[in-house]
Parts: C-alpha cells; sequence; structure tokens
C-alpha cells in the first residue's frame, strides 16, 4: 500500500517581494499553516526592521516561529530545522501540505536538505581569519580562500565576509578543503519541497523596496532600534534595517543618509537573494505573486511528478561570446528522468530559447518550462525556435508568429529562414 505523499510549499525570494502575501493565499487554499523561515523574525523585540507579518495577517493564518523567543536566546539554522520538523510532524497529521515561507536561504536549505557536518573550528583559526580579515579586508580573504579552497572559492558569494571566513576557518582549523566537507549527501526527507518564488521586473522590485523601508521608518523603525541599543553586539542585530543606525545615533551621520543607506543596503541584499535562487535551479517565478501560477506548478509537482532542475550548460556558444546562457530542465521527481530541456541565451535586448521534450512531456509541463525560461531570461523579448511545437500550443501560450525580416541579425543569420516566434514579457500569466 502507497503512503501518500506529505508537500511543503516553500516559498522563498528577494525582500520585498510580496512572499508573505503567497504564504497567506497558498496555507488557505490548502488549509494549512505556515512556518517562517526567516532568521529575524523569530525573535520578540524586532518587528519593524525585519517586516514581520502585521497582526491581521498573523491571525488569517497559524504561524510559527514568529517572535517566539527573546532576542537574547539565539536560534540557529540546524536549530531552526529541528523545531520545524516537530510542527511539520503534528501539521501533516491532519493535512498533506504545509507552507514554509522566509528569504533565509540557509534557513530554508536546513529543513528542506539537511545542513552539512563540519568539524570543529580551533580558536586559533578563529583568532588568524580575523587578524586577516582586519588587515586586508574583504580581498584578503577572497585571495587566502582561492587558494586554499578553489572550488568553494568558485561557487560562494565573494562579497559575503561571513561565509568566506567560516569557509576559511574550516580549511585552516582541519587542513581539508571546506567544500569537502559539503558532501551533499541525499537526505530523504517526509515531504516533497515545492519552491515558489514570487518575480518581478527588477526595477519595480527595487521600487517596493525603497517603498518599505519609508513605511518602516514611518512605523517607528527608529524608535525600535534605539530601544535595542544595549544589545548592538548580537549577531541578530548585524542585519539590514538595524546596522546602520548606529552611526546617526553617534551622531555621524544624518537621518537621511541612513534611510538611504538602509534602501541601498536591502537592494544589494536583495540581488543577492535572487543569485543564490538562481543558482539553484529549482525556484519557480511566480510572477507578482500569483497566487493561479503558484497552483498551476504545484499542480504539475503533484499530478505529474515533475519539477524544476538546472542543467550543465553547454560549452559551446549559440549566437555570440556576450550571450548569457543557462539551461533549464523538467524532471521526475521519483525516477531522476529528465522529460524537458530549455535552453535559453540572452543577449543585451533579446533572449532566444531552443527546447527538447520527451514522449512524457504534456502540454502542461511544457507551458511551465516555456514561462521559466521567459521570465528567468529578464528580457522584455523572447525568441523561440518553432519546430518542435504545434502552432496551436504557440498561439495558445502567448507566442506570435514573427517575420523573417523583423528578427534581430545574430538570430536571423542562426536560423536561416527557419520559424521563429516571438513572446512580450507580460503580466498576464496562465
Amino acid at each position: 500500500m502507497s503512503v501518500q505523499k506529505k508537500y511543503l510549499l516553500v516559498v522563498g525570494g528577494p525582500t520585498a517581494s510580496g512572499k508573505t502575501s503567497l504564504a497567506i493565499a497558498l496555507a488557505k487554499h490548502f488549509s494549512t499553516e505556515i512556518i517562517s523561515a526567516d532568521s529575524r523574525q523569530f525573535y520578540e523585540e524586532m518587528k519593524i526592521g525585519n517586516a514581520r507579518p502585521e497582526e491581521r495577517e498573523l491571525a488569517e493564518i497559524k504561524h510559527h516561529l514568529i517572535a517566539d523567543r527573546p532576542l537574547t536566546d539565539s536560534l540557529s539554522a540546524g536549530a531552526c530545522a529541528r523545531e520545524a520538523q516537530g510542527i511539520l510532524a503534528k501539521c501533516y497529521e491532519t493535512s498533506d501540505y504545509a507552507v514554509l515561507v522566509g528569504g533565509s536561504g540557509l534557513f530554508i536549505r536546513a529543513l528542506t536538505e539537511g545542513l552539512d557536518e563540519f568539524p570543529e573550528v580551533s580558536a586559533a583559526s578563529k583568532a588568524k581569519v580575523a587578524k586577516l580579515f582586519k588587515s586586508e579586508g574583504l580581498a584578503g580573504l577572497q585571495t587566502a580562500l582561492a587558494e586554499a579552497d578553489p572550488d568553494y572559492y568558485e561557487e560562494v558569494d565573494l562579497q559575503n565576509p561571513v561565509r568566506l571566513q567560516r569557509a576559511l576557518e574550516v580549511c585552516w582549523s582541519s587542513g581539508k578543503k571546506y567544500s569537502g566537507f559539503r558532501a551533499g549527501k541525499d537526505r530523504k526527507q517526509p515531504f516533497v519541497p515545492i519552491y515558489l518564488q514570487p518575480s518581478w521586473p527588477r526595477e519595480t522590485l527595487y521600487q517596493r523596496i525603497n517603498l518599505r523601508v519609508e513605511h518602516m521608518v514611518e512605523q517607528g523603525l527608529e524608535a525600535e532600534v534605539r530601544q535595542l541599543m544595549d544589545w548592538r553586539e548580537l549577531p541578530a542585530l548585524q542585519t539590514v534595517g538595524y546596522q546602520e543606525w548606529w552611526p546617526y545615533f553617534e551622531g555621524s551621520v544624518s537621518k537621511k543618509e541612513v534611510i538611504t543607506l538602509i534602501q541601498q543596503n536591502s537592494r544589494r541584499y536583495a540581488k543577492r537573494q535572487l543569485t543564490w535562487n538562481r543558482r539553484d535551479g529549482y525556484w519557480k517565478h511566480v510572477p507578482q505573486g500569483d497566487l493561479r501560477t503558484a497552483l498551476t506548478y504545484i499542480q504539475l509537482v503533484i499530478q505529474e511528478g515533475l519539477a524544476l532542475t538546472a542543467l550543465p550548460k553547454e560549452e559551446a556558444c549559440f549566437l555570440n561570446k556576450r550571450e548569457d546562457q543557462k539551461r533549464l530542465g523538467l524532471k521526475s521527481i521519483d525516477k531522476e528522468e529528465v522529460v524537458g530541456v530549455a535552453d535559453l541565451y540572452a543577449l543585451k535586448d533579446f533572449a532566444f530559447i531552443k527546447c527538447w521534450f520527451g514522449a512524457a512531456a504534456s502540454h502542461l509541463a511544457k507551458t511551465l518550462l516555456l514561462h521559466e525560461a521567459c521570465y528567468r531570461s529578464e528580457k522584455a523579448v523572447v525568441y523561440l525556435q518553432a519546430g518542435y511545437l504545434s502552432v496551436d500550443f504557440l498561439l495558445a501560450n502567448g507566442w506570435v508568429n514573427t517575420e523573417t525580416e523583423t528578427l534581430p541579425r545574430a538570430l536571423k543569420e542562426k536560423l536561416s529562414g527557419e520559424e521563429c516566434w516571438r513572446w512580450e514579457r507580460s503580466e498576464q500569466v496562465f
């Protein structure tokens, strides 16, 4: 007798993208509960600066791991995952679904994939790394990591000093590569994660961030941070929205400068969040947090057992050396079998997609893979070679036949008169 699968609807992505709204809509639709994976929303004293859900939102659906401990009771990613596992076990007694929401990638990964086990770090190694950072700054950490662990150097966020220091501490303490401890062991979880990312054009997202910061200040962010001055050395307060106020309280910068800096740092943080999710490859873009789009992808995962995945890209260029190349896939969750591939080639003004689909790929599967490729291109115009898809399919999914004469020169030369279809970014989805 087969066991009914359980699903964890993971809503992640950049700050100010509408994660809370989408998570609540999903929890209502599936009559379930929400678990927070935000590394700052656990703490009672932090409310405004970490964009904690408003009281009316918390009253709509039961939330867990929100404002449930004092600031001095720190919670690591691993400890958070253990608490969340207990909450999930109770949720799954009455529902096949639960919602996880937050912008902290490490906390999400700790629950959905588990964390790698690292050796104890010696005090001498910590002191050595701290001395290096103090004397040579970020550049010194980068150079040292490139020598100690070139593999991890190629994938880590090189602008994140905390991650660089952690990796170097492990390398110098153990005498081994940090990446060697990140074995990526297959940890079977009692649920299937479905990853959803509210998506906005970059300029719109940045506008939302700026407005959110202004709203936080109007709500009383300055007073909230001032009350936390005595705990300013705690890691929880070394974060965007809080740390920028310390110089202001000391009289070295103006309030206007603080607000501008919070907006700037929030935009930078959002950019890093977007980069992390692109590297993962399994996040489904949900334009403007549209519930219908999210439910369509959830339907694909549940009914057809297919999910998005990143695949190794081709070595050779397709259009020219300036292209940004990505390869997306749809694979069977149980069999690990790839049933569809979309190769995405993005240039300055447009993107081009070429696809392959197996016999097992349904109309829904094809639509979702093409939809995701279009949104990941971040281009207003996307072209598609039409030879492997029916005209009816293309027309039904927003593509329009393009005359050869109107094609960009790079495509015209490459396709040699083959039929090509055009898709323009639109907020109209499914």
